[in-house]
């Protein structure tokens, strides 16, 4: 472009002096043809001379004019004025007295072609400095960019290896690393589906393996079961106290069996929540009926709040969280109250129960929802708060727990986005609830 662009300069310049020279051979000619028109009708040399002579001093860039004759010697009129041989205009014109040479003023001619000869130099300056600043511009705005994603590129695709040396063609060298960056994406998608397919088969292998276990399992202890059911100790008190110790072993052998394969079966990912509307009432209603034998027995009064408020979730797996923190609660405030409340925080729901039972102590409360961490005054084998947390993990949500030694304790599970609808002011208030 710069080199069209000087090339467009040069043109217009010689164009312009052309013109230039031109306009003066024109005008030099027209003034000729004036002078000799003057001639006419005189017989006298000194009447040719006079009439030559008014005609220059009309004609003014004209100085001279010299009429050559065949027959005589040559007529020469001059108006006196000095003139550089290499700046004037001699132009012939034919009359019928002879020849007319003209010689005229070329200087004005001359400081015009000098001006456009410096016009042109500025001009073709003016393109070189424009090619100059504009090479500039596009090597920061354009080719160190590029240059950089190369780079960047270039470092990613080969990190321990020597950068591709500088000065070839950078738009070259981004398609060849961009041709490996696809290459990779290639691969890469195949590695993370074999790794996906190979998971899948994972979960498969392990659910049916969950599953024959507990078949395997639940068999024999059924079978147990139904038969020391049909026991009769009779009067001995010893027996009965035998009979009473294995049912109770029992169910406390089916209670860890069911707590094992349902962790076992979080674990080996063959759970997959499906999320449905409901209101959180439906849940409570759950709740209520799974813990109210315990509560009954234990002297526990709980209060449930945030019944109205729709939430979408899996009905099955936050009711079994749902009921397990609350058994928790009970079991930890024997004649106390426990308040369960589901609230909203924006798109956000959060779950909380508070009881103001015997509390945890601090060491405690950070390994509470770990296998087999049993709680103090709790029977079974430390598993509610396990599966609770994998529930919650499964939900996509975050569990923990508030707790002070004598005051009470405070579990609660928070889930992004499970909130429907815009929030209320009814559903704003649930964040101040009466106190315990």
């Amino acid at each position: 472009m710069a080199v069209i662009a000087l090339a467009l300069a040069v043109t217009l310049g010689v164009q312009h002096m052309r013109a230039i020279d031109a306009e003066a051979q024109a005008i030099a000619r027209v003034q000729a043809i004036r002078i000799a028109s003057k001639l006419d009708g005189w017989t006298s040399d000194d009447a040719r001379r006079n009439a030559l002579a008014s005609a220059l001093s009309r004609n003014a860039p004209t100085q001279r004019a010299i009429l050559h004759r065949n027959d005589a010697a040559d007529l020469v009129v001059d108006s006196g004025r000095r003139l550089a041989p290499e700046r004037t205009l001699h132009i012939w014109t034919n009359t019928a007295e002879g020849d007319l040479e003209t010689i005229s003023d070329g200087t004005a001619t001359h400081e015009r072609r000098v001006t456009g000869l410096l016009m042109t130099l500025l001009l073709c300056a003016g393109v070189m400095i424009a090619f100059a600043f504009a090479r500039r511009a596009l090597e920061r705005n354009v080719i160190a960019p590029v240059e950089h994603v190369r780079e960047r590129i270039d470092g990613f695709l080969h990190p321990r290896h020597a950068a591709m040396t500088k000065g070839g063609d950078t738009l070259h060298d981004i398609d060849t690393l961009l041709d490996e960056l696809v290459d990779l994406r290639k691969r890469h998608d195949a590695a993370l589906a074999d790794a996906l397919r190979q998971r899948l088969q994972d979960i498969a292998r392990n659910t049916r393996f969950v599953e024959q276990v507990g078949d395997h399992f639940r068999q024999p202890l059924q079978a147990l079961s139904l038969f020391v059911a049909g026991m009769q100790p009779g009067d001995d008190l010893r027996q009965r106290a035998v009979l009473g110790q294995m049912r109770s072993s029992l169910t406390r052998l089916g209670e860890l069996l069911d707590g094992l394969l349902e962790m076992a079966r979080f674990d080996a990912g063959a759970v997959e929540p499906a999320s449905v509307d409901l209101i959180a009432s439906d849940l409570f209603v759950r709740g209520r009926a799974a813990i109210e034998a315990d509560a009954t027995r234990l002297g526990v009064e709980v209060h449930w709040r945030g019944g109205r408020l729709p939430l979408r979730t899996d009905p099955v797996l936050f009711g079994e969280l749902l009921q397990r923190l609350v058994a928790n609660a009970v079991l930890s405030t024997p004649h106390g109250r426990v308040l369960v409340a589901i609230r909203r925080r924006g798109d956000a729901i959060r779950l909380e129960v508070r009881d103001n039972g015997m509390g945890l102590e601090p060491g405690l409360q950070t390994r509470v929802f770990e296998e087999f961490m049993r709680l103090p005054g709790h029977p079974g084998y430390g598993l509610a708060l396990a599966v609770a947390r994998r529930i919650t993990d499964t939900l996509g949500g975050r569990i923990g727990v508030r707790s002070s030694p004598g005051r009470g304790s405070l579990f609660w599970a928070e889930f992004d986005g499970m909130a429907i609808g815009a929030a209320s002011r009814a559903t704003t208030a649930l964040s101040r609830h009466p106190a315990l």
